[in-house]
Parts: structure tokens; sequence; C-alpha cells
């Protein structure tokens, strides 16, 4: 009896770490240099032809600018190593031209301002690196991938 029990246990416990889902890759904080499209932004894939959105990340720096999508923007870059990449995008500003569509943009600074943690991620459909952003609740907030 006592040998059928260990039996059960390794199968169970073997078939259980068959089903893990596989982790993304963490990513380095240096890795995120460079100029960067917004494909996605709270699970709604987008275009950058039509948005115009990019970020460029300037890791020694800690500086983030770029395009909003109407308007330019910059701010400060926060990052701590551990635990799990965390990054935050602080006093970010922009220029204030009116434009006559700013809901991608007004989305994306509600966006930028919630995010906490990011993971690289396979490469997009362009095959270009891709990095995925998190708000505190685990959720996926932002996609960028290297232009």
């Amino acid at each position: 009896m006592n040998t059928y029990f260990y039996i059960v246990l390794v199968v169970v416990c073997a078939g259980l770490g068959g089903c893990k889902a596989k982790k993304a890759a963490v990513g380095a904080f240096a890795d995120l240099n460079g100029e960067w499209n917004i494909v996605e932004m709270n699970g709604n894939k987008l275009n950058p032809a039509e948005t115009k959105q990019f970020m460029t990340l300037d890791a020694s720096g800690m500086i983030l600018s770029g395009h909003a999508g109407c308007n330019r923007m910059s701010g400060r870059i926060e990052h701590a190593e551990w635990p799990e990449n965390n990054i935050r995008f602080s006093g970010v500003i922009s220029t204030r031209m009116a434009c006559l569509d700013m809901r991608y943009e007004d989305e994306l600074f509600k966006t930028l301002d919630r995010i906490v943690r990011f993971e690289r991620e396979e490469p997009g459909e362009t095959g270009a690196q891709a990095v995925a952003f998190y708000g505190t609740d685990g959720g996926k907030l932002l996609v960028i991938e290297k232009k």
C-alpha cells in the first residue's frame, strides 16, 4: 500500500510540473534602451502608423521621451531590479498642442501612470524585440516593440 501511495504521488507531482505555464523572460533594464513603437495598450492592438505613438527609453539617464500621438512627452524612469524588475514613469509632461483626436494620447498618459513592472515578451508580429508593462494587479497594460 505504501509503495502504491508513493508511485501515485510521483505521477501526480510530475504531471503538475508538466502543466506549468511558460514564464516570460524578465529581461534586463539596459535592454530597454532605444526607440519603441507602442503596439498594444490595455488589451487593444494598436497600429503605430495610425496612432503615431512611440517611446524612447534612456536607461543610463533614466529618461523617457517620445510622442504620445499629438504631443511630445518626456519624464523620468524609476527602476529597481528586485523584486520583479519594478519600473515607474514619473513626472511625465507633454507639449500642449490641440488635436482633433486625443483619445490614444489621454489613454497613454493614464496607462503610464499605472505601470509598475516589465518583462521581455516573445517577438511581435514584425519579429521585433518586445517588452510588456504590467500594473499592480498583474494585468498587462502596454506592449512596445523595438523600432
